[in-house]
């Protein structure tokens, strides 16, 4: 019985360790990407802005 329990036990804890190895890393990166898709987006909006602010020149 002891046996199935340490092996639970190795079985969870690698299971946390990929997910530590795996999972962290890529919802970094995935957050970092959205903020700079967000950022350039922000950016973009605000230069239509402006270039729409101006008046047309005939």
């Amino acid at each position: 019985m002891n046996d199935s329990g340490a092996l639970f036990f190795v079985l969870m804890a690698g299971l946390a360790g990929m997910m530590t190895l795996i999972y962290f890393p890529l919802r970094i990166f995935l957050t970092a990407t959205a903020r700079g898709r967000r950022l350039r987006l922000l950016q973009r909006i605000r230069r239509l802005r402006d270039e729409l602010g101006q008046p047309l020149d005939n």
